[in-house]
């Protein structure tokens, strides 16, 4: 392999890259990159014997590597190995890797997220259940509410650990895990047509016959539709619209009225 090869690891997985670059006894270094992320997995005669990703060497590095869905690399023939951190024949490599896959989706199943709430099993699973000390600590903090990930971060645990951990609990039957429900979004109270009709007499009164224009124009600005406009903002739309009234009795008439109906808002809510 004379020149150097390049491609996408969506179109070419690593998997069937190296196995070809294997066969081919190829000696180089692979680069690759996903993203942010950048790895490299050096070869000799075929042979793997060095793997680097994210401070990672060796089999984690490797084990990290070959879980890129996507991304693209670049074969450099004849590139020497920095180090000597793999002892494991290909084959082997990839059947923990395989092994690891299987056990993520697993868990992936019954962990979908960090952020269900794991909570203790009201009947016990079996008359004598034996359990570690990591499992007594991890039972003792749970408390119903705090979720996988706040109760991760309590541990100083990396969440893959956590999930193996709340995994293997759930298996046993001591623990139960719920999934968060979203809080329904707090709905704001409208101006309303009322609102907007005392509100277009006003702009009348000191712009004339335009004020339906100068209304929805001011609404608008205000990122809002007439239908969605907020009580809330009614004194933003009430000062965006002074400031368009240039005669000063007029002006003050119009912030008079406001003022009125600003009180009214207030007593209705």
């Amino acid at each position: 392999m004379a020149e150097g090869l390049t491609g996408s690891l969506a179109q070419l997985p690593l998997v069937d890259l190296l196995k070809m670059l294997a066969a081919g006894g190829q000696t180089g270094r692979l680069e690759l990159t996903s993203g942010l992320d950048q790895g490299e997995i050096y070869l000799v005669k075929g042979e793997l014997v060095h793997a680097d990703c994210d401070l990672q060497v060796g089999d984690a590095a490797f084990a990290r590597l070959v879980t890129w869905p996507n991304g693209h690399f670049r074969f450099e023939p004849g590139a020497p190995s920095p180090a000597h951190s793999i002892e494991k024949p290909l084959d082997r490599l990839l059947a923990e890797s395989a092994r690891a896959a299987g056990e993520r989706e697993a868990i992936r199943r019954v962990v979908p997220n960090m952020d269900v709430v794991p909570r203790l099993a009201r009947k016990a699973p079996a008359a004598t259940i034996a359990i570690e000390a990591a499992d007594w600590e991890v039972l003792a903090s749970i408390d119903g509410a705090t979720t996988a990930a706040e109760l991760a971060r309590a541990a100083g645990a990396e969440d893959i650990e956590f999930a193996k951990l709340l995994y293997r609990l759930k298996l046993q039957g001591l623990v139960e895990l719920a999934m968060v429900q979203p809080s329904a979004p707090v709905q704001k109270a409208l101006a309303g047509p009322q609102f907007f009709h005392a509100l277009t007499t006003a702009v009348a009164a000191a712009l004339g016959p335009l004020a339906e224009i100068i209304i929805d124009d001011a609404v608008e600005d205000l990122g809002f539709t007439r239908a969605t406009f907020p009580r809330e903002a009614v004194a933003a739309l009430a000062e965006r619209i002074s400031s368009e009234i240039r005669e000063p009795d007029k002006r003050v008439r119009f912030q008079q009225t406001m003022l009125q109906m600003l009180r009214g808002n207030q007593q209705a809510a």
